[in-house]
């Protein structure tokens, strides 16, 4: 009898992700792992993520104005690529684990390419299907009859 592959479902979006896998009836999504991984500090304000006030500089012109200076980078997105680095780096190890034989990853488009260019060609190998949508709110239920309907499970 052939070994039957163990499906990871994980479904992210910048700041959360849930690890699921088919029942083992193939009937609903029960958690894969113990816990499912939340990025609180992209879900906060702005102001908690910097540490201060933008800096401020004279205007070119001799007018003696001063204006703030736009910050370089945006802090939201700063944290949703650590929260993404961080999701591939536990999906490396479970791989390495072999703790998955295929993977299902959905997630919003950005956050896709995102871990796509942080993944390595084994973790590559192992995703089977990739859906851009952000299903994180969805129930497990919702989520199955949705994936089933998509035909990205097979039985």
């Amino acid at each position: 009898m052939a070994k039957r592959l163990r499906t990871w479902i994980v479904v992210a979006d910048g700041a959360r992700a849930r690890f699921l896998a088919p029942s083992d009836d193939r009937s609903k999504l029960v958690p894969a792992r113990n816990a499912d991984m939340v990025a609180l500090e992209s879900r906060g304000h702005a102001h908690d993520l910097k540490s201060d006030k933008p800096g401020r500089s004279y205007s070119s012109a001799r007018g003696g104005v001063r204006h703030a200076l736009e910050p370089p980078h945006d802090p939201h997105k700063l944290e949703k690529h650590r929260f993404s680095a961080s999701l591939v780096e536990a999906l490396e190890v479970a791989c390495e684990r072999r703790e998955f034989d295929r993977l299902v990853v959905v997630a919003p488009r950005r956050s896709l390419g995102e871990m796509r260019t942080l993944m390595s060609s084994r973790l590559q190998r192992c995703i089977q299907h990739e859906i851009a949508k952000d299903l994180t709110n969805e129930t497990s239920a919702r989520l199955w009859k949705r994936l089933m309907a998509l035909g990205t499970l097979p039985l």
